[in-house]
C-alpha cells in the first residue's frame, strides 16, 4: 500500500486540482500517449507500466515534461488554450463538496448587495446612483488594523479563511498566496490581502449572519468590497485603475487593475468583466 507521507512530499497542490492548467494536462497526456506507443513497439507490458507512471505523474504533479507551460504555449491552438485555460486572476466559483454541503450552502447564501445594505455596510451615494461604504462600516474597519494589518500574520489568514493557523502553507510566490487543505488561494497583493481581512474582521463585528455565509461566498463578496475603498487600505495612497498583462500558466492576459502605484492591484479583471459607473469608472 503506498506510503500516504510519500504521496504528499510528491504532490503538488500548486499544478493540480483546482490550479491544474488544462492546456498543459492535455499536452503531457498527448506526450504520455506517444511515449507509451513507442514503447509498445519493443514491449507491451513496459508500454503500459509506462503509461500507468506517467498517468500519475501528471495526475500528482500536474506535469509529465518540465517546461511544459513553454510547450503548450508554442504548440497548442489559441482555441484549444482560450477554450481551457484559467483566467489568473482570482477565482470567482463555488467550492466542490458533497451534495449535503452544497445544500447547506445554497440555504446560507445570500444576495450580496441586499446583505451589505441591510447589514449597513454600504448605502447609495448622494446621487443615488452608486454605492459607498457606510461610515459607520469605515469606522469599523479601521479599528480592525491592529489585529488584521500584517499581510503576512498567519492567524489572520486563518481566521480569514475560516481554518486553523496550523492549516495555512504561505507559498513563496511573487503575490501572496496559501495553501489550505490542498486548494491554493491567492490574493493580486499584500494591500489585497490587508482589505479582505481589515473587510472580514469588520463584517463579524457588524453582523452575526457573516460567519454563517458560504466561505466562497465571504470571499467573492470581500473581493467586491476591495473597489469601495477610497484610499488604498495598506498605505491610504490613491486609488486608480489602470491597463495591464498578467500572465497565466501559459497565456498573456489583458486586464485592468484598481489599486494604488506604491502597493500594487486591490483588483484585478479583465475588461469584458468591467460595468461602467458614476465616479469610480467602473465596477468588476
Amino acid at each position: 500500500m503506498t506510503d500516504p507521507s510519500f504521496l504528499d512530499r510528491v504532490r503538488q497542490p500548486a499544478h493540480t486540482g483546482r490550479n491544474r492548467c488544462v492546456p498543459c494536462t492535455v499536452l503531457n497526456a498527448a506526450i504520455a500517449l506517444l511515449a507509451s506507443a513507442v514503447v509498445a513497439l519493443v514491449s507491451v507490458p513496459l508500454a503500459a507500466v509506462t503509461l500507468l507512471a506517467s498517468v500519475l505523474s501528471i495526475s500528482l504533479r500536474g506535469y509529465l515534461v518540465p517546461g511544459t507551460p513553454r510547450l503548450t504555449e508554442r504548440y497548442l491552438p489559441e482555441c484549444v488554450l482560450a477554450r481551457f485555460d484559467t483566467h489568473p486572476i482570482e477565482e470567482r466559483r463555488p467550492d466542490d463538496r458533497t451534495a449535503e454541503g452544497d445544500g447547506r450552502r445554497d440555504r446560507e447564501a445570500v444576495d450580496p448587495e441586499r446583505f451589505l445594505l441591510r447589514a449597513g455596510a454600504i448605502e447609495p451615494d448622494e446621487r443615488g446612483d452608486d454605492l459607498r461604504l457606510t461610515e459607520g462600516f469605515s469606522r469599523l474597519i479601521e479599528r480592525q488594523r491592529p489585529d488584521h494589518g500584517d499581510p503576512t500574520d498567519r492567524d489572520a489568514i486563518a481566521r480569514l479563511l475560516d481554518v486553523d493557523p496550523g492549516a495555512v502553507a504561505v507559498l513563496d510566490r511573487e503575490y501572496p498566496a496559501v495553501e489550505t487543505d490542498r486548494r491554493v488561494r491567492k490574493w493580486p497583493s499584500e494591500a489585497a490581502l490587508v482589505a479582505d481581512a481589515l473587510a472580514d474582521g469588520a463584517l463579524c463585528d457588524l453582523t452575526g449572519r457573516w460567519e454563517r455565509v458560504p466561505l466562497d461566498q465571504r470571499l467573492g463578496i470581500l473581493r467586491s468590497l476591495r473597489s469601495f475603498h477610497p484610499t488604498c487600505p495598506r498605505c491610504s495612497g490613491e486609488i486608480v485603475l489602470s491597463e495591464g498583462t498578467v500572465e497565466s500558466c501559459c497565456r498573456t492576459h489583458e486586464v485592468l487593475a484598481l489599486g494604488c502605484e506604491a502597493c500594487g492591484p486591490l483588483l484585478e479583471f479583465s475588461p469584458e468583466q468591467a460595468t461602467p459607473v458614476s465616479g469610480r469608472g467602473v465596477r468588476p
